[in-house]
């Protein structure tokens, strides 16, 4: 199977139109190129290329960047640059090399693989751009003229709004498609107007003036007195103006109050003065821990995103079409539901979990196009142990929880042997899982998923 996708792959590769914007250089690459000065030029000419080349001066290449990116025929296209620029690292797919065969052999290969219809859903698209361009991290962009300090260009150039990319990304994210790559930074926001331009201020903890300042105080043992060092000075000595006592050693007659800083305001003496945070743009003033913190962060793409890419949005990693597919949550409660209605009915329930041990190691000894494959013919052959009565979810980026109501674990053989021609039917893929059967009723507590994980990691898997 493998031999046909790259047998494919070489066939769309030599009919692949390739394009060079801007100045053509006079290295000998491995491809032969169609020339054109401007991407307008290119769209004019109704093309639409695998593979796109920009050779432009700095400002120009990032406005033809963002011009790609944006138009939908070509935003998701292989985009190399020959000299960086500043949106290169963000809407761009890296330097052009002599290794740009592979580059696009391998683009290709996987754009076969796609099955996600992304036409009308931004998140989908996000996902086969990351899927289509091996190893690719949505990373932002810091924008100080912007009220969020931080911009996504990718997103930008796709419509949606910098106040936007956050919550959205926050929502791909709980679906589990993309996940955290790095923390690039942690940034303050205002908790009226979410901007990011804060100006900190010193104020009078006592009447919340900005008027301070540091100041020199003394403080009088014989009558307690504190006030400014200038109202103690009596010519060549010290002298404390309310009662008069003539203070000569430090230590013994008097002392500097570790309280320095004054408001001009009330009179008010401190030792450190109250910050809060002025929103240069709504001009509220609001108390350090008030401010809302926003960890900013890298993305990359899950194994469960990669998996929606090339089996389309109604598939998991096993696209069981028998019996229900559910969210973790919903599963949880069906799990508690049906373990109260085996107490009173004493009814016996089982929960089968099966797990793929070595899912990411298969991934990179195989290669992802092939893995994924040899991925797809698994689970068709796993389809086969599902009823249409069973209720199952991906509790796990490569596991698979089924709940089979009425059944206990003697009545697991007919499942048991079918998972052994599963395991028994893999040629030379090499996919490992493990089994394990949890019984129900349970004492499964308030939690059910902090119950359910304690029976996983501590439940025997079951010889095949």
């Amino acid at each position: 199977m493998l031999s046909d996708v790259h047998a494919s792959a070489d066939k769309r590769y030599s009919e692949s139109i390739l394009c060079w914007v801007g100045h053509l250089s006079n290295e000998d690459w491995p491809l032969d190129f169609q020339h054109f000065t401007s991407f307008d030029h290119l769209k004019s000419s109704g093309l639409k290329p695998a593979l796109i080349v920009l050779s432009l001066p700095e400002d120009q290449q990032d406005k033809q960047l963002d011009a790609i990116r944006k138009d939908d025929e070509l935003s998701l296209c292989l985009l190399l640059v020959v000299k960086e620029s500043k949106l290169s690292g963000y809407l761009s797919n890296g330097m052009l090399t002599q290794n740009v065969t592979t580059q696009l052999d391998t683009f290709l290969e996987k754009s076969a693989l796609v099955k996600l219809d992304y036409q009308d859903n931004l998140a989908f698209k996000l996902l086969c751009y990351m899927w289509l361009h091996s190893d690719s991290i949505l990373e932002p962009m810091r924008q100080p003229q912007s009220s969020r300090l931080y911009v996504y260009p990718l997103l930008q150039a796709w419509g949606i709004a910098p106040e936007d990319c956050f919550s959205w990304l926050n929502g791909i994210r709980q679906n589990n498609w993309i996940e955290t790559d790095h923390l690039v930074n942690r940034i303050r926001l205002c908790p009226d107007c979410h901007c990011g331009h804060l100006n900190y201020i010193d104020i009078c903890p006592s009447c919340k003036n900005i008027d301070i300042g540091n100041r020199s105080s003394l403080h009088c043992f014989n009558c307690g007195h504190v006030g400014a060092k200038d109202d103690f000075k009596k010519l060549t000595s010290l002298q404390c103006p309310n009662c008069l006592q003539h203070l000569r050693h430090i230590g013994v007659d008097y002392d500097r109050p570790i309280e320095n800083q004054h408001c001009n305001n009330c009179e008010h003496i401190f030792v450190e003065a109250q910050v809060e945070a002025e929103c240069l743009q709504c001009g509220q003033a609001h108390a350090i821990d008030a401010l809302h913190v926003r960890n900013v962060y890298g993305f990359k793409l899950t194994s469960q995103g990669r998996i929606l890419a090339i089996q389309g949005k109604k598939h998991t990693l096993f696209s069981l079409s028998a019996g229900e597919q559910m969210s973790l949550q919903q599963l949880l409660w069906l799990i508690d539901w049906q373990n109260k209605l085996a107490k009173r009915h004493k009814h016996t329930h089982t929960l089968l979990c099966i797990q793929l041990i070595n899912f990411n190691q298969f991934l990179q000894s195989e290669g992802e196009a092939k893995a994924l494959m040899q991925l797809d013919a698994f689970q068709d052959r796993l389809r086969s142990i599902v009823r249409v009565t069973d209720a199952c979810t991906n509790y796990t980026d490569n596991g698979l929880l089924i709940l089979l109501p009425m059944t206990n674990t003697k009545q697991l053989q007919s499942i048991y042997s079918k998972l052994l021609n599963v395991k028994e039917y893999q040629d030379k893929s090499n996919i490992e899982f493990t089994v394990k059967a949890i019984s129900l009723p349970a004492d499964i507590g308030d939690n059910v998923e902090d119950w359910l994980t304690d029976q996983i990691l501590t439940t025997k898997s079951i010889t095949i």
